[in-house]
């Protein structure tokens, strides 16, 4: 263990002396920021230990770490600047060992670097997920959303619930599945996902290590086995979607697989590559959603005052006989500014996707170099003083005021989130139902389920009256729909 460490601290040093001395000097300095010896302690999460550089040394900082130049940008403006305004250069993504050569080995867009390939992937991403597809997308959330208010009516495992509605609605677009949660192929997808979760969860501080000391990686693999991990499940992963893609277009209703396959550009890349990335559109369409539903649960909890003025908006413009509606959105307001407040008060990525430059720039009279990783510190941009008045409490009423605000859990420029429309029309169908329909408090004791359940994750769902009951059940018999037709439906050509 002695040895390890010393020949860890010795490759850090050496490391750092050798890209010290090879770094040419620029006319400008480079933004201002800790180094190793000043730098605080990181907290648990890196994005306040950024918080507190951006607050020390200013809106753009600078930090090197091995043979890497971290900048990190922690305001609004200075991401919009350089990530949006600049962003012919500050689109593309940090080179990653383990991502590129092991898990993923640069088929899936989100980690492409800026260039054709990247373009064309997110051509498909676009034709899929713009603005008018996205709307023709709500009949299928209106249902899944119907049955998941149902559905909460038995249990309380809302993280579970979440879960079968984001993957119905992913399944039948990509793959034209329909809601058969016993299908083989929605198993497998959701088995390697699995796989990958427990593979990055168990190797996640050793891949940036080996990023930032790139020779590490010469080391046998059994010295970092997770390497070899990662390029199996690679492997298998590419295997699956493939087949998964194949047999979405043997099937007999419309789904993304097809829409794609039937453009001419599809024949400017690999089948293969083609079904890998819509994979991972499926996978990051089931998880993302889910993750802000379950901050919504239990963000609900501990602010009771922001649910009973949701609720109170709720039961004046749609009333206690029928369920919201995609036609009720602009006249709730109120649930519209909580659901933007529960984005910005908890994005799910506290620092998002790492950007790259592609060449030298300047900004603030500061050099930004060539490769340099830039980092859009979301939650620390989300709690800017300046912007957000005593922006760590949860106060959607900040939107009532300025609708506008941009939500930074999205992301900046042309690597913003593909899936932006199709996700806020997830978050309105199901957020406004549900809080339609329940009161959502803490147990008193957490696994006392009532329901009986057999474990709880200490959130009890309350129907809020006999008529909302009412109602709730006679829209959640959705068992005469068939996908199928509502696919055809909702295809382009159709709409």
């Amino acid at each position: 263990m002695l040895f390890l460490a010393a020949f860890f601290f010795l490759t850090l040093t050496l490391g750092v002396t050798w890209y010290y001395q090879r770094s040419s000097p620029s006319r400008r300095p480079l933004p201002p920021g800790p180094t190793l010896l000043s730098a605080p302690w990181p907290e648990n999460d890196i994005a306040r230990t950024f918080h507190s550089w951006t607050k020390r040394y200013g809106s753009v900082v600078s930090v090197k770490i091995g043979f890497r130049t971290i900048i990190i940008l922690g305001t609004r403006q200075a991401a919009q600047d350089l990530l949006e305004r600049r962003g012919t250069i500050y689109s593309s993504r940090p080179s990653s060992i383990f991502m590129d050569r092991y898990l993923n080995k640069g088929l899936n867009p989100a980690f492409m670097p800026y260039g054709s390939q990247w373009r064309l992937h997110r051509r498909f991403y676009s034709t899929l997920l713009n603005v008018k597809a996205s709307q023709t997308y709500r009949r299928l959330q209106d249902i899944g959303s119907r049955e998941l208010v149902y559905e909460l009516l038995t249990t309380n495992d809302f993280s579970d619930v979440f879960y079968r509605y984001t993957s119905d609605v992913m399944l039948s677009l990509v793959y034209g599945k329909g809601q058969n949660r016993d299908d083989a192929d929605h198993r497998r997808l959701q088995q390697i996902n699995e796989m990958a979760t427990f593979i990055l969860q168990n190797a996640s501080f050793r891949t940036i290590i080996l990023d930032l000391f790139p020779l590490l990686d010469k080391l046998p693999m059994k010295f970092m086995n997770w390497r070899q991990q990662a390029a199996q499940l690679h492997d298998l992963t590419r295997e699956v979607y493939v087949e998964c893609g194949n047999a979405a277009l043997q099937g007999k209703s419309w789904n993304w697989i097809r829409e794609i396959y039937e453009r001419p550009e599809a024949k400017d890349a690999p089948w293969e590559d083609v079904c890998y990335s819509l994979g991972e559109l499926y996978v990051a369409g089931i998880y993302t959603t889910k993750m802000v539903l379950e901050n919504f649960v239990t963000t609900c909890v501990d602010h009771a005052d922001a649910v009973r003025k949701a609720q109170d908006e709720l039961d004046s413009v749609v009333g206690m006989e029928r369920l919201p509606e995609f036609a009720d959105m602009d006249r709730l307001p109120f649930v519209g500014a909580f659901i933007s407040e529960l984005v910005r008060w908890k994005p799910i990525s506290s620092i998002g996707v790492p950007h790259a430059v592609i060449q030298d720039d300047e900004y603030m009279g500061f050099h930004i170099p060539k490769d340099a990783t830039v980092i859009a510190n979301q939650w620390g941009i989300n709690m800017d003083e300046s912007v957000f008045e005593s922006p760590e409490t949860f106060n959607p009423e900040r939107y009532m005021e300025i609708s506008d605000r941009h939500l930074s859990g999205f992301g900046f420029g042309r690597r913003a989130c593909p899936g932006y429309h199709l996700a806020k029309a997830s978050f309105f169908i199901v957020i406004s139902r549900v809080l339609w329909a329940y009161r959502i408090e803490r147990e008193v004791e957490v696994g006392d389920d009532p329901k009986g359940n057999s474990s709880s994750p200490g959130v009890a769902f309350t129907v809020r009256s006999l008529q909302h009951q009412e109602i709730i059940s006679k829209g959640g018999k959705t068992s005469g729909y068939d996908v199928g037709e509502t696919l055809e439906e909702i295809r382009p050509s159709k709409s």
